[in-house]
């Protein structure tokens, strides 16, 4: 399967910093248009205009100098642009950044691109705020929420959420069962499995485009934890869950 195809037609990214949203666009973005493998590759054509900036399908909507607002003029352009089939690519994508900066009437003419607008189009919402999106935008969109920033993390706690994450988004259930059960006799304290989840939230993050299909999915679990409180519970309650989840 193409690998595009295997993203949402619409994502609405919030937490982290400013830069991290970006950075998250643009390797996605880069995912959407890639020709290598793995997407994105980083080296092919497609890749290397999208982190250039200068890729004829990739779309930046901002705040115009003298507004404070993303206008309904805005959305009613893009709407127009994304008629006109791709330049280059498969697709075309449309960064939206801020969102939370769409006005209410920019918010549902973009509505009608998100509900019916081509195939090969692509939305990335960058958003501080989503409570200022209306409930029929975040409706269209999959959410994913980078972690908050933090104080700088201890190396050695770091390296370890690193390597889980990237057990996590490419190992087998074997594996990830006897690396979590490992990790389960280590007998962390609520306070540490919470940091080290958390931690391992943000390395997932990092690695979304180049793992999409399993990013996403275990970007919801490592979200559910952290929003239902399942990190109160045991060690082994939490793990298992995780790892239950992860290949249902």
């Amino acid at each position: 399967m193409d690998l595009p195809q295997t993203l949402s037609h619409a994502y609405l990214i919030t937490g982290g910093s400013e830069q991290q949203r970006q950075e998250l666009a643009r390797r996605m973005a880069a995912a959407y248009l890639c020709t290598g493998q793995p997407a994105p590759c980083g080296v092919c054509r497609p890749c290397r205009k999208v982190q250039g900036g200068i890729h004829p399908d990739v779309q930046w909507v901002t705040t115009l100098a003298d507004k404070r607002e993303i206008t309904v003029d805005q959305a009613r352009t893009l709407r127009a642009d994304l008629y006109v089939t791709p330049n280059e690519g498969a697709r075309k994508v449309y960064i939206i950044d801020p969102a939370d900066a769409l006005n209410p009437a920019a918010q549902n003419a973009l509505l009608k691109s998100l509900e019916d607008g081509p195939a090969y189009g692509a939305f990335l919402l960058l958003c501080q705020q989503p409570g200022r999106l209306l409930e029929t935008v975040r409706s269209r969109c999959e959410t994913l929420s980078l972690p908050p920033q933090e104080d700088q993390p201890d190396p050695q706690q770091l390296e370890k959420a690193q390597a889980l994450a990237q057990l996590l988004l490419t190992g087998s259930e074997l594996e990830v069962a006897q690396q979590l059960t490992a990790l389960e006799l280590e007998k962390p304290k609520s306070a540490q499995l919470l940091e080290l989840l958390s931690l391992t939230e943000g390395c997932v993050a990092g690695q979304l485009a180049q793992h999409p299909q399993r990013g996403v999915k275990l970007l919801q679990i490592l979200k559910q934890c952290r929003e239902n409180g399942v990190y109160n519970p045991g060690a082994g309650h939490v793990l298992g869950w995780v790892c239950t989840r992860l290949f249902a």
